[in-house]
């Protein structure tokens, strides 16, 4: 939980005070560094004032670990899309401890409909197959981004995805040797059609 006063006083209000305007000014700097980061994908008009005092509510509420927090502010560079919401945010963390594929990396494998994880699947079912098949990445990616964190959550909780299993039947090629009752029809065969394209 991010430090606040352990001891119940009752100037409790004032400590959640202090820590809400804590956490707001470093959200305000932390939508400042993304603007700078992420270019026309995080405008400043996006991040009023009001959205960092709405996201410090939320932080709050859900009460990270110190850890946690500095983990989810530092990682949010690191993404291809800037957090929409601040529990997408805090997900930066929590996803990250398991051993989940990069959001960035998944995307780009669903994309292509490859799936090496249960989550990948599970977020590509969630934005849509088609959608991942047919919409730009713009479109795609901030969806992504918002659901991949909460499906690796919920994995996490205990929750199951299982991949599909493949119905393509393998194929082994096993050349034909010369004693086989078919070779003689094939070497007449090619014989044939050698004279005709000569």
């Amino acid at each position: 939980m991010i430090p606040t006063s352990t001891a119940w006083r009752d100037d409790d209000a004032i400590d959640d005070n202090q820590q809400m305007r804590q956490i707001t000014k470093e959200l305000v700097r932390l939508f400042g560094e993304w603007q700078l980061n992420f270019g026309n994908k995080a405008k400043a008009k996006d991040y009023p004032i009001h959205k960092a005092i709405l996201w410090a509510t939320v932080i709050m509420h859900l009460q990270p670990t110190t850890d946690q927090w500095q983990q989810a502010r530092q990682r949010s560079i690191l993404e291809e899309w800037p957090p929409s919401s601040a529990r997408d945010l805090l997900a930066l963390a929590d996803a990250s401890e398991q051993d989940y594929p990069n959001s960035r990396h998944a995307y780009l494998d669903a994309a292509q409909k490859k799936y090496v994880h249960a989550v990948v699947y599970e977020t590509a079912r969630r934005v849509g197959f088609s959608d991942m098949r047919d919409k730009v990445e713009t479109v795609t990616y901030p969806s992504w981004q918002q659901t991949y964190p909460k499906v690796c959550q919920e994995y996490s909780n205990g929750a199951t995805f299982v991949l599909p299993q493949s119905r393509q039947i393998a194929h082994k090629h096993i050349p034909m040797s010369n004693d086989s009752p078919m070779a003689a029809t094939v070497d007449t065969f090619l014989r044939e059609f050698g004279r005709q394209s000569v």
